[in-house]
């Protein structure tokens, strides 16, 4: 399953040093939207992963722009290396799952999965939840085919990037022939921008932030360390996400 970079991990502390060790994360691949009579068919593959093979409960909620829930659903996940249950490798065990939802209108949605984890031994229980972007926009796929492609960036390497090396910017989307992108430090000092044109007939786009020197660069140097935001707009779309330079 490709896997997305929208990944957030908890980690519990407690008294107890095996369960303050315990973590818990979602990770999503990309949605994956079919156009057809009456709406669209939409499925969302993500892998629930955990140190602890405790008995969880997963919610999967979609809402829409008004955050109006359109379909909720619950599952369990119990036991280990058995149907529906947990998937060990190592220390670290993984649920694959798949939200599924038909007929849905076009629109901008959210799918929110939250993964509740039973407490042991008097500790509480752990939960964490992340979300994903849905798009739905089947009438203008007909002429411009990044309708339906959910925002999506990251960083290649992010948290492993020298303060003096470059920095490979990747999104995709409906950002149109071009995207504005602006990197600001954790201040909110803008850092640098640049119009980057998308690539070729995809829906992806890629920047070069540079650092030492500009040749080559779509937007050179930085602030140094620390947490840099980028932020994406274009065709009336907007993304942001974050990268860390050490």
């Amino acid at each position: 399953m490709k896997k997305a970079a929208i990944v957030l991990t908890l980690v519990m502390g407690g008294t107890i040093g095996a369960w303050a060790a315990v973590s818990l994360t979602i990770a999503f691949g990309a949605p994956e939207v079919q156009c057809a009579d009456g709406g669209a068919n939409v499925s969302v593959d993500y892998t629930v992963s955990s140190t602890d093979a405790a008995p969880s409960t997963v919610v999967e909620t979609l809402r829409d722009s008004s955050n109006v829930v359109k379909k909720t659903n619950s599952y369990n996940i119990v036991g280990t290396n058995v149907a529906g249950g947990w998937t060990v490798g190592g220390r670290t065990k993984t649920h694959d799952s798949t939200f599924q939802t038909i007929a849905l209108a076009d629109g901008d949605y959210t799918l929110e999965v939250c993964v509740i984890q039973a407490g042991a031994g008097g500790n509480p229980d752990k939960k964490v939840c992340q979300s994903v972007p849905v798009t739905v926009h089947c009438q203008e796929a007909i002429v411009n085919p990044c309708a339906n492609t959910a925002p999506f960036g990251e960083v290649t390497g992010n948290t492993h990037i020298s303060a003096t090396a470059t920095a490979q910017i990747l999104f995709s989307g409906d950002f149109g022939p071009s995207a504005y992108v602006v990197i600001k430090d954790s201040d909110g000092i803008e850092v640098g921008h640049a119009l980057v044109n998308r690539s070729g007939d995809s829906c992806n786009y890629h920047a070069n932030w540079k650092f030492m020197t500009g040749s080559g660069a779509d937007i050179y140097g930085n602030h140094g360390e620390g947490n840099y935001n980028v932020v994406v707009d274009g065709n009336f779309k907007h993304l942001e996400f974050s990268v860390i330079l050490n």
